[in-house]
């Protein structure tokens, strides 16, 4: 469940103000977590998650909700490698556009309904390397079912 970190722009916002940006938090767990080209020492990932700090912009007009926009602030990416014989690892990636990761290279998309907005899957092409500035990281948000 997605967190609200400012809660009194948040509701200041829905009362009185045509575009509001809010910001939130939640957590992505292993079954949403996509993970490719591993190098070779990450290559037994045993379990993952993420806590992603997003922000969303709405774009208000008279007659309703016009636009959606979504952007990743901070992503807090940990993940465990089985290194038998040799005891299970641990690793805690900050992925921060702009200083750990280059701006282009954090992607957002959305499925087909924008709604709910919070993301529902995280996309981590690590291109062979373990180095955060080379990986190409992509946000899902939303679903691909009507309410």
């Amino acid at each position: 469940m997605s967190r609200v970190y400012d809660y009194g722009s948040f509701t200041y916002a829905k009362k009185e103000a045509p575009r509001g940006e809010y910001n939130f938090g939640t957590e992505i767990k292993y079954i949403d977590i996509d993970i490719h080209n591993r190098p070779k020492e990450y290559q037994n990932i045993e379990d993952s998650k993420a806590f992603v700090e997003y922000s969303v912009i709405l774009d208000i007009k008279k007659n309703g909700i016009d636009d959606v926009q979504f952007s990743i602030n901070n992503i807090e990416f940990e993940f465990t490698v089985d290194d038998y014989p040799n005891p299970v690892k641990e690793f805690d990636i900050d992925l921060i556009p702009g200083r750990t990761i280059d701006i282009g290279q954090m992607h957002v998309e959305h499925k087909e309904y924008k709604i709910p907005t919070r993301p529902s899957k995280l996309e981590i092409d690590m291109n062979g390397s373990t180095d955060p500035k080379k990986f190409d990281v992509i946000v899902y948000f939303g679903s691909d079912t009507s309410y």
